[in-house]
């Protein structure tokens, strides 16, 4: 259906982001892509290595912009081609709506999109045919500059009579895009090769109406051009090419008994000329003295004060204990003595997004869509370039890391960096969790082991968030010396929760539930790792034990499988007793009308849930992962019963374990008033003093200052 030609010269960088964005617009689409490529220098065999169905040709010298056109031309075959630059992104949607165009209209020879600039404007991409009044009003001359909304300007510039979406005759497209239709190019023949660079597409237009086929300007498809990245490559060729093409074109369609304007053409072309040449010097020269003003002031500031650069790194802002920490840290580091800057990756579909949560820091966290949560080498790459360039711009003292696809990415990107650029950059990675146990295959989670042990001999600092995680990770998993392992627990605004009773009943209410009906809640992500089937059993078993009780799970997240749980619940039996809330915001709202929070994983670090809970006074019971012992203290002396071993702030329970799991929740039902309160009290004690946001923030401003010295 489609031939696409892409005519690249030095601009490979752009090309690649264009032929993604080809190739994601194409979908389903029948489409050849040929890149003809006038012997850049930039690593254009990039491009076979990311796209391996392009045909690229590699010509041997830069053979012009019409003659590789019409190498590619000979080549192809299909109804349409599509003429596109190197340095444009061809937005979604786009070749449907021309496909049903061109079908449906036989008489159409090309076709032109709306373009947009980088800056979102509208290009002039569709025009009149040049006039001598061309020079002076043309797209970007110096009168339209002045004078945009000027009649001349506006009749030989049409896009700016177009409704932007109704199809529209002109005279000519912008050979940036432009969709051609093969029976017209057979009858009119191909680009004139007398045209190096610029003017060829007026050239082809014209002589398509000549012999009866329209040009039409087409706003219902658009791309993005970032306008002269090739040409400015030879900057100073393109510009006499430009003139050049120029007089040929006027030459061309002028009739012979007008040949004494042909003088005055080329003395009007060469005035031209040498006021581009002449304004173009002034102009960078006087942008040469601008940045030098600049850059002698950024170094009087640096004299003045040298903040320590922290660039935090973490793969996605999905609803979790890391996001709230990456936001705490962001916002809350003192700003007389660090500037920091966040990146982050993608979250997946099925996964709860935090980012509102950096609406109002300044500057915006910085986003690369290649990171995240998948394993995928060619994103990874594609991420760790990123994370590379990003280095290269921020210039970082220090870059800190969070969860373990954002570590391995980032500092491998940093150890480069340091090798590279012969730099001395600080990393700190914090293990929130780790993927060593409970996510992959013994063989996967063993490769992973021997990844984080590399990445750590190249770490400076590494941060467990909890002295059951810190001792994992030296002794069990022996990532690094337990000197190198840093223990600072995660800290939180904890107000909302110790401030929540006044919220009780709104939650019920809300969900139609009575408060004389106990509810048990489990809050998390709705992935293998936090084992909700476990929960599920958990509460079969409740229910078959406890017959005729009054109690609604409630579950409180989204995710992966959320279908599978829900599909389980009625294969159980268990719909009516178990509510699916999804994601809240309003965590405060829930905990306040909880009896019991629940946590059944496979593998935490220290699991959020559980300090809210306490902060809230819900009693919580938990599987043994992770820092979750840290979180619910020794035992208070009660034996191992049925399961459950009773510790100082909580119930503690074998993992996969769900008959001795509803023994302790059945304890928790039935537990002194006194006893319970008790316990309630000094869980909240205990992590109103150990969690607070104020002392995660010392602690890692005193690791920084540390570090740097």
């Amino acid at each position: 259906m489609f031939d696409i030609i892409i005519v690249n010269y030095r601009s490979t960088d752009y090309l690649l982001r264009c032929l993604r964005s080809v190739y994601d617009s194409l979908r389903e689409l029948p489409g050849k892509v040929f890149v003809e490529d006038n012997a850049s220098e930039d690593g254009v065999d990039r491009v076979k290595a990311a796209f391996p169905q392009v045909i690229l040709s590699k010509n041997s010298y830069n053979m012009g912009f019409s003659k590789a056109i019409n190498s590619a031309l000979k080549q192809s075959n299909s109804p349409y081609a599509v003429l596109l630059n190197p340095d444009s992104y061809v937005m979604d949607g786009f070749f449907e709506p021309i496909i049903h165009y061109m079908e449906n209209n036989p008489k159409v020879g090309i076709v032109g999109p709306k373009i947009f600039d980088h800056d979102g404007s509208i290009q002039g991409s569709a025009r009149s045919f040049p006039t001598p009044l061309t020079a002076l009003f043309g797209r970007s001359s110096l009168f339209t500059r002045f004078f945009p909304n000027n009649p001349i300007t506006r009749a030989n510039i049409l896009t700016t009579i177009s409704d932007g979406r109704t199809p529209m005759k002109v005279d000519w497209v912008s050979g940036a895009c432009m969709i051609v239709r093969r029976k017209a190019v057979d009858d009119i023949g191909l680009m004139d090769e007398r045209f190096f660079m610029y003017w060829e597409d007026a050239d082809w237009c014209r002589r398509m109406w000549k012999k009866g086929w329209m040009v039409v300007y087409f706003p219902q498809a658009s791309i993005i051009h970032y306008v002269g990245v090739s040409s400015g490559q030879a900057f100073l060729r393109s510009i006499f090419e430009f003139h050049k093409s120029s007089y040929r074109l006027f030459n061309k369609h002028t009739k012979n008994s007008i040949w004494f304007l042909k003088p005055l053409a080329i003395a009007g072309i060469s005035l031209h000329l040498f006021y581009v040449l002449v304004s173009n010097s002034l102009h960078a020269w006087h942008e040469k003295l601008k940045f030098a003003r600049v850059r002698l002031k950024e170094d009087r500031v640096i004299e003045k004060v040298e903040k320590i650069k922290v660039l935090r790194v973490i793969a996605r802002l999905n609803i979790g204990g890391p996001a709230i920490h990456v936001h705490l840290l962001t916002k809350g580091l003192d700003g007389s003595k660090f500037q920091s800057t966040l990146v982050t990756g993608k979250i997946s579909p099925q996964e709860g997004d935090m980012s509102y949560l950096f609406s109002s820091i300044d500057p915006n966290p910085i986003t690369i869509p290649e990171l995240q949560r998948e394993i995928s080498l060619k994103l990874d790459l594609k991420a760790l370039l990123q994370i590379f360039k990003i280095l290269r711009q921020e210039r970082p003292d220090i870059v800190h890391t969070h969860t373990s696809k954002a570590g391995s990415s980032a500092r491998l990107a940093v150890f480069l960096y340091n090798v590279i650029c012969d730099k001395k950059v600080r990393t700190v990675h914090t293990f929130h969790g780790h993927v060593f146990e409970g996510y992959f295959s013994r063989a996967k989670s063993f490769l992973f082991v021997w990844i984080e042990r590399i990445m750590a001999k190249e770490t400076d600092v590494l941060v467990a968030i909890s002295e059951t995680q810190k001792k994992e990770l030296a002794d069990k998993y022996r990532i690094a010396p337990s000197k190198k392992i840093k223990r600072v627990e995660l800290g939180f605004d904890l107000k909302p929760f110790l401030n929540g009773k006044a919220l009780k009943g709104h939650f019920r209410r809300e969900i139609g539930i009575d408060e004389d009906t106990i509810l048990i809640g489990i809050v998390g992500r709705l992935v293998p790792v936090k084992n909700h089937s476990m929960f599920l059993k958990v509460a079969k078993i409740l229910l078959e034990q406890n017959h005729g009780i009054r109690v609604k799970f409630i579950v409180v997240g989204d995710g992966e499988l959320r279908d599978k749980l829900e599909d389980y619940c009625e294969k159980m039996r268990l719909s009516s007793y178990v509510h699916f809330c999804g994601w809240m915001r309003n965590l405060p709202f829930v905990y306040a009308d909880l009896d019991i929070l629940t946590l059944t994983s496979l593998n935490e670090g220290t699991p959020v849930s559980i300090i809210e809970a306490m902060a809230s006074s819900v009693p919580v019971i938990s599987t043994n992962a992770g820092g979750v012992l840290d979180l619910l203290g020794p035992p208070d002396g009660s034996p191992l019963s049925n399961g459950f071993v009773v510790h100082e702030h909580g119930i503690l329970c074998r993992k996969n374990d769900a008959f001795g799991f509803a023994n302790g929740l059945k304890y928790l039902l039935e537990i002194d008033i006194k006893e319970k309160e008790e316990r309630l009290a000094r869980a909240r004690f205990f992590v109103e003093h150990k969690f607070s946001e104020k002392r995660l923030i010392h602690d890692i401003e005193s690791l920084y200052l540390e570090l740097m010295e």
